[in-house]
């Protein structure tokens, strides 16, 4: 490392949700960088855990970008982004069944459908894609990724003989499975599931329970979908040559979508860690002398595959140090510790008003990578979490 400076500085946030996305954010922390010391270099690395923003992490890194017509939680057409190169590619489950700034009501919670998810796989699959990743964050649907599965030729059928209706709650209507249909391709399908979140489908800590109010469910409809997914799992789970599986960590990830794709034969990874293999993370950061990473909220969840703890991790295998810049933290204890982050600053502590306003969140930005530099190249002390000294 210089004496008087950095030679090169990693840049590897993820997006503050609904504020400022992570590409935005490499962007004001570049700009920071050069003002700061124009002799540093940066080397820009939007990074995503499985969330909303993966398609864009992709496309950061080179892969093309294409669009597939389908249709919302609700059955409202859309036309959905993905990532590809040659055979593989990359959906955001957000982008075909999320909430986005949608309020869901309880009955709209009941119905929410994974069906335009199956729409997008069978388009993919049939335009020549063998190599899948489903990035399971931000879904407002907890149907146990049926309708991803109806879509895909498996019928579910209730006592009437004819199929439920979409969403978790009709799931206890289905008496039984068939899968003679399932689109053949689904087969040879290298199937990853990236998510965040380490729930299982069903039980006391099931994805309805845990997240079924986030969507828009009341007690009584969450009740509802709960009853609905610890019936149908058996049922699926016969005619799949599965059992168990709806127990099984990251099952209940997108509702349950997480199950379904087990179900067929996918594998659940580190939303973080297949993003920054994606990304090629590690190659960018051996050799840096410091990283900067952040999200917009710093907190527990960050623990267990947020994306900057990753980046952190990462980074600490080889020997650099990681600083982040949050929105809000609620990691750092009393003691004064940033968790895995040699040191945090945290906006709001700034200037709470930064949690609305997208500019003032853009100042606040450049400002905390200016401190933070001063801090970590010797010129300054520890930022101590938004408050330089």
């Amino acid at each position: 490392m210089q004496v008087d400076g950095f030679r090169r500085v990693v840049l590897a946030p993820d997006k503050f949700k609904g504020t400022v996305t992570a590409q935005r954010l490499v962007e004001l922390m570049a700009a920071a960088v050069a003002e700061s010391d124009g002799r540093t270099a940066v080397t820009p690395l939007p990074v995503a855990d499985g969330g909303d923003g993966s398609v864009a992490a992709a496309l950061s890194a080179g892969w093309s970008a294409g669009s597939v017509p389908a249709s919302d939680a609700w059955g409202a057409p859309l036309a959905v982004p993905v990532a590809r190169r040659g055979g593989r590619a990359i959906v955001e489950v957000a982008a075909v069944c999320g909430l986005g700034a949608r309020r869901p009501s309880p009955v709209e919670a009941a119905t929410a459908t994974t069906y335009g998810v199956g729409q997008v796989v069978l388009a993919l699959l049939e335009d020549g894609v063998d190599d899948l990743t489903l990035a399971l964050g931000g879904s407002a649907s907890t149907d146990g990724g049926t309708g991803m599965l109806a879509a895909l030729g498996v019928r579910l059928v209730a006592a009437d003989g004819r199929p439920p209706a979409p969403g978790g709650a009709a799931l206890v209507d289905v008496t039984r499975v068939t899968t003679e249909e399932l689109h053949p391709a689904v087969r040879g399908l290298r199937l990853t599931l990236a998510c965040d979140v380490d729930t299982p489908m069903v039980g006391p800590d099931g994805s309805a329970e845990m997240f079924g109010r986030q969507k828009g469910a009341d007690d009584a409809t969450t009740a509802r979908l709960s009853a609905g997914l610890a019936h149908v799992a058996p049922v699926l789970e016969r005619a799949f040559a599965a059992p168990g599986t709806a127990r099984s960590p990251g099952g209940g990830a997108a509702g349950g979508l997480g199950w379904a794709g087990m179900l067929l034969g996918g594998v659940p990874r580190s939303g973080a860690e297949v993003f920054l293999d994606l990304l090629g993370a590690e190659e960018a950061i051996r050799g840096a002398d410091l990283v900067i990473t952040g999200e917009g909220r710093l907190d527990a969840q960050s623990l267990r595959g947020k994306a900057p703890v990753a980046v952190a991790r990462l980074a600490a295998a080889h020997g650099v140090r990681t600083v982040a810049v949050v929105g809000s933290d609620r990691l750092t204890g009393e003691d004064g510790r940033p968790g895995p982050f040699a040191d945090v600053i945290a906006l709001d502590r700034m200037d709470p008003a930064c949690a609305h306003d997208p500019e003032l969140t853009g100042r606040l930005v450049g400002r905390a990578v200016h401190t933070l530099l001063a801090a970590h190249r010797g010129l300054g002390t520890p930022a101590r979490n938004g408050a330089p000294k």
